[in-house]
């Protein structure tokens, strides 16, 4: 393969498919009831069973005083090698809530963040830097992964399609026979693909696709949690991770958002309805499927771009340098290492070579706590994150950041949102919304952190409550700033250590 550039106009056409990401790094939305799928979302400490109906509710009782939204672009004191240039933004959303009635109200919150969460490299365990707060009150949350929406899709998506075989005594039968010898007798082969071709009426494409399905020893259905009643929030954190590695077997080997798609493509044969698994929810919230940016030169939103070298897509990410998952869900790739047979192989290269067109989405995760407002008071509600900006290398390149605003148009009151960005001086900036004329501020580089920096402070009220708000820096002149910063602090650090020496 030669080593070309390869331009992805991020979700240029959206497949008619559920469409859509969550991992390591950008940013994200507002709170918002959790709707539950199977019960009373007023119940107490149940989410339910964890479903692809994790979809926002509106809020009559509270009221929202208001938002106050502060953006940082600063960076990572122990940054990872393929992540060292990459702005760590750090987000903080404070909402003033007051609860107006002579009742306690205790609510389950949703907080959609767009794209993958920094992980704390200091953390005891391995998890997303993420807290929450009610006053001075840490509240414990659990992130519903994309990845968990992936398996969760994977599985309803299953039991849609075995469910599809089942009900055809005819069509039963050869899949059974597929699956016997393997997918290694073409005789077989061919007498499923014609009966779904020519009695079932599918095209060509999807026959392939599910040749492959019978083919592939993908272990037995996996079943959806059980409810989060009683239980302790790191068993159901457990339970999580089992869904996410759900429901793959050989199919890991083209990574989770091509085998979700796989499973939602075949599934949407027996039921239409089964496409739209990730979208439904996704725009729920109010995020766009469609990966946007807004443009750093016109300050327009127009559809995310990315220029990558296909050749080193072979190569792991930490030695090939590229942060951003989502790549390889646009591209037909197949991990040469991966421990499956060579007919499994073969399989994984049909299913890519029969997919429709690109893979492409917006990665998002749902934040799910829970926070008691007692009667006719005020509290300061609190969310912090961190994650890494993603690139736009459409000329001048920038690294973008979304936050889902749209949560805030769903409950009854909701006052003024406050937006504040901060961005360390000589880096240019842009936001999909007008922005005050900044001011000059010293602020430390990362939360707490020891190293400061001049910034450049924007500031505006929003004037829309929906939809996404985007903001971005220019790529080389973060480049450079970062560069100047360093050897800034080093020729300070080499000063201090002489002042000493005498």
């Amino acid at each position: 393969m030669s080593n070309v550039a390869r331009t992805v106009v991020v979700l240029v056409s959206i497949l008619a498919l559920f469409t859509v990401k969550l991992n390591s790094a950008s940013a994200n939305g507002g709170p918002f009831v959790v709707k539950y799928p199977n019960g009373d979302p007023a119940a107490k400490g149940v989410l339910a069973r964890l479903d692809m109906d994790l979809k926002p509710q509106r809020e009559t009782r509270l009221r929202v005083v208001k938002e106050d939204l502060k953006v940082m672009f600063g960076k990572d004191r122990f940054p990872a090698k393929d992540a060292a240039r990459l702005p760590l933004a750090h987000v903080l959303a404070e909402y003033t809530i007051e609860n107006p009635t002579s009742q306690e109200i205790e609510v389950d919150f949703g907080f959609p963040i767009l794209r993958g969460i920094y992980i704390d490299p200091l953390a005891m365990m391995a998890r997303p830097d993420v807290r929450v707060n009610l006053g001075e009150k840490s509240l414990r949350c659990t992130i519903i992964s994309n990845s968990a929406i992936y398996g969760i899709i994977r599985q309803r998506a299953r039991e849609v399609i075995e469910k599809g075989v089942s009900e055809s005594l005819e069509l039963k039968e050869l899949v059974q026979a597929v699956g016997e010898t393997g997918g290694q007798e073409h005789a077989v082969r061919k007498a499923l693909s014609s009966h779904l071709v020519n009695v079932m009426k599918w095209n060509g494409r999807d026959a392939a696709l599910m040749v492959e399905y019978a083919s592939l020893d993908l272990g037995m259905l996996k079943t959806q949690p059980p409810d989060r009643s009683g239980m302790h929030w790191l068993v159901w954190d457990r339970q999580l991770s089992d869904v996410m590695n759900a429901n793959l077997g050989p199919l890991a080997a083209i990574g989770e958002q091509k085998a979700t798609q796989f499973f939602a493509q075949l599934a949407s044969c027996f039921d239409p309805s089964a496409t739209a698994a990730y979208e439904t929810i996704f725009t729920a919230w109010g995020g766009d499927v469609r990966e946007k940016s807004v443009d750093l030169r016109t300050g327009k939103v127009r559809p995310r771009e990315i220029t990558v070298d296909q050749e080193p897509l072979s190569v792991p990410s930490h030695v090939r340098g590229v942060s951003d998952p989502t790549i390889y869900a646009r591209v037909d790739y197949l991990d040469p290492k991966a421990k499956i047979s060579e007919s499994e192989k073969t399989s994984c290269r049909t299913i890519l070579k029969n997919l429709p067109v690109i893979f492409t989405f917006a990665p998002m995760n749902i934040l799910y706590y829970q926070a008691k407002f007692p009667a006719e008071s005020t509290q300061t509600l609190t969310v912090s994150y961190s994650q890494y900006a993603y690139a736009d290398t459409r000329s001048p390149s920038s690294y973008q950041l979304a936050y889902v605003l749209h949560p805030a148009s769903l409950w009854n009151e909701f006052g003024p949102i406050n937006l504040e960005v901060g961005v360390p001086q000589g880096v240019g900036f842009q936001a999909s919304v007008e922005c005050n004329s900044p001011k000059v501020e010293q602020r430390a580089l990362t939360p707490q952190g020891p190293d400061r920096a001049t910034f450049n402070v924007y500031r505006t009220v929003l004037q829309h409550k929906t939809g996404e708000l985007l903001l971005a820096v220019n790529a080389d002149e973060w480049k450079r700033t970062l560069t100047r910063l360093t050897l800034s602090k080093s020729s300070n650090q080499v000063q201090r250590v002489a002042q000493q020496a005498r």
